[in-house]
């Protein structure tokens, strides 16, 4: 499949839910859907061709997870329930960045603990938040971890369709959560 229809099926949903966003007022949320759409495109560019577009892509997913983690904070659930959930997300996520790390490349290094910080903070935030924002945080979250595993670790248990669907059914949430759909 060409790279621009690849590219556009990819980022689709994000482009979709950034619309809607933008639509229905919800400005800071629409920007982060829409910096998620720009990653997916930045992302699936071929790295010989375009060799500074994964870190910008990476940059982009970075300062979308910001942008979650800021509208988390405005849509808060008293008593933070949630919060506890988020121990879990972080025992998995250690246990998979500890087996992935010796196989990411030196060059990677630094760029992917950041980046895998910030899913741990943003999914923090997003537990202060309501149960589908905590969820959709939490798909996104499993999903990239995933991506992490068939990238650096051969022959792990993951598929590419099936990481997709993790993270656009995150995306779903996320706009579900700050919705109030």
């Amino acid at each position: 499949m060409p790279y621009p229809l690849r590219a556009l099926i990819k980022a689709a949903p994000a482009l979709f839910l950034s619309g809607l966003c933008w639509y229905l007022g919800q400005n800071l949320v629409a920007v982060g859907f829409l910096l998620c759409a720009v990653g997916d495109i930045l992302l699936d560019l071929p790295e010989k061709k375009f060799p500074k577009a994964f870190e910008i892509g990476a940059g982009s997913f970075g300062v979308a997870l910001i942008v979650f983690a800021v509208a988390s904070y405005y849509k808060p659930l008293a008593g933070h329930p949630l919060r506890p959930l988020v121990l879990t997300n972080i025992i998995i996520a250690l246990f998979i960045i500890r087996w992935v790390f010796p196989n990411i490349p030196r060059s990677r290094r630094k760029l992917e603990l950041a980046y895998f910080s910030l899913l741990i903070i943003s999914n923090f935030f997003a537990a202060t938040s309501n149960a589908a924002v905590f969820l959709g945080s939490s798909l996104w979250f499993m999903s990239d971890l995933s991506i992490g595993l068939s990238t650096y670790v051969p022959k792990t248990p993951t598929n590419s369709l099936d990481t997709l669907g993790l993270y656009d059914l995150g995306l779903y949430f996320l706009a579900i959560g700050f919705l109030n759909l």
